[in-house]
């Protein structure tokens, strides 16, 4: 069975019997066409792509040019996120192959990118205390607002 008709198939189950929402499986869809849009080049023309055509090597082809690729609208690579997406996407449809018995790569095989952590920045005592001097307490909703406030930065 050709790899396309699987995706279809993959695409229905993530609807039909998992559950899915119709932006996820969208979005899955999105992330799986790019996927063999970017391997075609690794095959003649109009060959029809099997399941067991995938290997590590195609694998890693295609982890590189979409780590390269450039969407054409703000000419950005993607971010290490959103490649994220698509090897999970990718992984998830793998393992629907597994599951039914269609020989094709180990999804266990598909390691996804290190995100990087994101730096926590805090604000500074005057920087608080500047925000808690704005908020007027004349009134019962500033006596609140300020309450929210200190509570939120007291409680860390």
């Amino acid at each position: 069975m050709d790899i396309s008709d699987l995706i279809s198939d993959f695409l229905e189950s993530l609807e039909i019997e998992k559950g899915r929402s119709t932006k996820t499986t969208e979005n899955y869809g999105l992330y799986l066409a790019r996927f063999l849009d970017l391997i075609t080049q690794d095959f003649p023309e109009g060959a029809t792509i099997k399941p067991a055509d995938l290997t590590p090597e195609i694998l890693r082809k295609f982890r590189l040019r979409l780590n390269r690729f450039d969407d054409n609208q703000n000419h950005e690579r993607l971010s290490a996120l959103t490649q994220s997406y698509h090897l999970i996407a990718l992984r998830g449809f793998l393992k629907y192959l597994a599951k039914r018995g269609i020989k094709s790569l180990d999804p266990s095989l598909v390691d996804l990118p290190r995100a990087a952590k994101k730096q926590v920045t805090f604000l500074h005592f005057d920087e608080v205390s500047r925000l808690l001097s704005e908020i007027p307490t004349d009134t019962e909703t500033g006596l609140r607002d300020r309450a929210i406030i200190e509570l939120l930065f007291s409680g860390g």
